[in-house]
Parts: structure tokens; C-alpha cells; sequence
């Protein structure tokens, strides 16, 4: 019979709580909001360029202008939709593997039929619990984006849903969900595949470098995170797309047919790694790319990011 863990929920909605602040940041500028110019300032290696200001003084803009507590907008569907993945995840997890599953993969590691069941096990729990939780993702993303153009109906939870539901109807509540689980699955089997062949053909358990192997899943899944990035990026900004608050339509950004549409415009564009880093984020400039499968951003919009520094920007030497 599946357990729920409740003391892990519960830290895990303490650390929610705690790390909002730079989550919300995170989606302002995935969304591409920057409400503060860049400055000419040197980067972590010492070359002068145009910067747009880290997240505390990032933080700092919203403090001044929605106070402490709105450094907390969309804080509740977060820990909700958390929550919603933890609990699935955990009882398909559990349900899906059986007691001497983990002992069979270690001493099977090699077997790369076994790799691949139990990474399929781990895309089903997975998936599912994106899902079940997709509709509060939404929600808190909607929220988050409603500081763009100070929206008031999409400022709270109730606001939100009823809002995206009159517009959208259910489905709305699954917007961006494809990319999702399109990240969610390449992530998961690129690094899964990468450590199988790293540690069952370069570093063996009778090489000098064994005690190496217990690192290597670890540095994977960071390769391969930041390789599918993109694809976050696509998911966060269709969550958005066509909802009727700034952060979704123009001027401030494209209308997508589509995911992959949302994706090629932001690789042409130069903007796909954007909200990456929190520090020394060097300013995007515009590209002159053909990219005509989507519909053409002013350039005078004040909130986008790929917009040029401004010749008078403050400099720090």
C-alpha cells in the first residue's frame, strides 16, 4: 500500500516558501520582463559589458513597488502544484516498483534492458504527476505574470481561474503542458543514458576511477538540463501565450500556433537561454533574423528584453 510522506511535504513546501522570491524573479525574466535597464559594468571575467542588475536588485524593484508581500504573488498554486506532483509522483513511484527492484538494478547494472525499464517506470511516475499538476502550474505562473502591466484579475488564485476558465475553458489550464513533458522526458533519458554508457564503458567498477561513479548521474542530469533548457523556456512563455493579460499577447510578446513555433522564435531570436542565470545577465541584443513564422514584437515595447541598452545607461567602471 502507497505512504505519503508528510514530512517531506511539508519541508518541501517550507523550501517552496523560501525560494519564491527568486522563482518569481526567474519567471519575470523567463516571460522576458526586465523593468530595470541594463548598466556597462564588467562581467565574473573581468570584460566591460551591458548587464541587466541580478536578482536582488531585481527583488528590490518589485519590494518598491508591491511591498514585502509581493515578493510572495503566486506563492500558494506553487505550493500546491509541488505538493500535487510530490503526492502522485510518490505513490506511482511506489506502486510502480517492486521491493527488490533497486537490488535487481545494481546487480544488473550493466543489463541495459533493465535501464530501460526503470527508466520508463520513473517517465510514467513522472509524467503523470506533471499532469495532476499542471493546472496549478498555470495558475501560479498567471499569477506571477500578472505583476507585468499590474493586472488585477490575474493577481489572485480565484482571479486567475476564473478568468482563464472564461477564456480558455479547460484546456487553458493546460497550457504549456506538451513542452513540459517534453523536457521532462529528454532531461530524464538523456542523463540516464549518458551515466548507463559512462559508467558501463569509461569508468568501470574495476577502473582506478571507480569511486568517480557515484558523481557521474549527477553531473548528467546538469548537461542534460541545460541542453533541454529551451524547452522550459517554450513552456513557461505558452503558459502564458493568448491569455488576456500583458504577458500574453502583443505588444509584449508573439502570438504561437504552437510550442514549437514559441521554440524556433526564441532560438532565432538569440533569447533561448534566457532566465538561466540570475547573475550577470549580460543585455540581448535583437537579431535581424528572418523569423516570420511567428507575428513581429514592436522593438518599442518597454518590458522586452531583446530591446537595445539605452545610450545613457549609468555606467560602473
Amino acid at each position: 500500500m502507497p505512504t505519503i510522506d508528510w514530512t517531506a511535504l511539508i519541508t518541501g513546501a517550507g523550501m517552496t516558501l523560501a525560494a519564491h522570491p527568486f522563482t518569481y524573479v526567474k519567471t519575470l525574466i523567463q516571460l522576458g520582463y526586465e523593468p530595470l535597464p541594463p548598466i556597462l559594468k564588467k562581467d565574473m571575467f573581468f570584460r566591460k559589458k551591458f548587464l541587466y542588475p541580478g536578482v536582488f536588485e531585481y527583488m528590490g524593484h518589485i519590494k518598491n513597488q508591491d511591498g514585502f508581500i509581493g515578493l510572495y504573488r503566486g506563492v500558494v498554486p506553487r505550493i500546491c502544484a509541488n505538493a500535487t506532483m510530490s503526492i502522485a509522483y510518490g505513490i506511482l513511484k511506489q506502486s510502480l516498483t517492486a521491493p527488490d527492484d533497486e537490488v535487481r538494478m545494481n546487480e544488473e547494472e550493466q543489463d541495459f534492458r533493465a535501464v530501460c525499464l526503470s527508466v520508463t517506470k520513473e517517465s510514467i511516475s513522472r509524467c503523470t504527476a506533471v499532469v495532476l499538476s499542471h493546472p496549478f502550474h498555470v495558475i501560479a505562473i498567471r499569477t506571477m505574470a500578472s505583476h507585468i502591466g499590474s493586472d488585477p484579475i490575474f493577481s489572485s488564485i480565484y482571479g486567475a481561474s476564473s478568468q482563464t476558465y472564461n477564456d480558455e475553458g479547460i484546456l487553458g489550464f493546460f497550457a504549456g503542458l506538451l513542452p513540459r513533458l517534453v523536457h521532462e522526458l529528454a532531461t530524464l533519458w538523456m542523463a540516464e543514458m549518458i551515466a548507463y554508457v559512462i559508467n558501463a564503458y569509461v569508468i568501470t567498477e574495476k577502473g582506478e576511477l571507480r569511486d568517480v561513479r557515484n558523481y557521474v548521474p549527477i553531473a548528467t542530469n546538469y548537461i542534460s538540463q541545460g541542453t533541454c533548457y529551451p524547452i522550459s523556456l517554450a513552456s513557461t512563455v505558452m503558459a502564458c501565450n493568448g491569455a488576456s493579460m500583458m504577458a500574453g499577447r502583443p505588444p509584449f510578446v508573439s502570438y504561437y500556433d504552437n510550442w514549437y513555433s514559441c521554440y524556433r522564435d526564441l532560438k532565432c531570436k538569440g533569447v533561448a537561454q534566457r532566465g538561466s542565470g540570475m547573475m550577470f545577465r549580460a543585455a540581448i541584443l535583437p537579431r535581424t533574423l528572418d523569423c516570420s513564422h511567428t507575428t513581429t514584437l514592436s522593438p518599442q515595447s518597454p518590458y522586452i528584453s531583446e530591446v537595445l541598452p539605452l545610450p545613457d545607461s549609468p555606467k560602473i567602471d
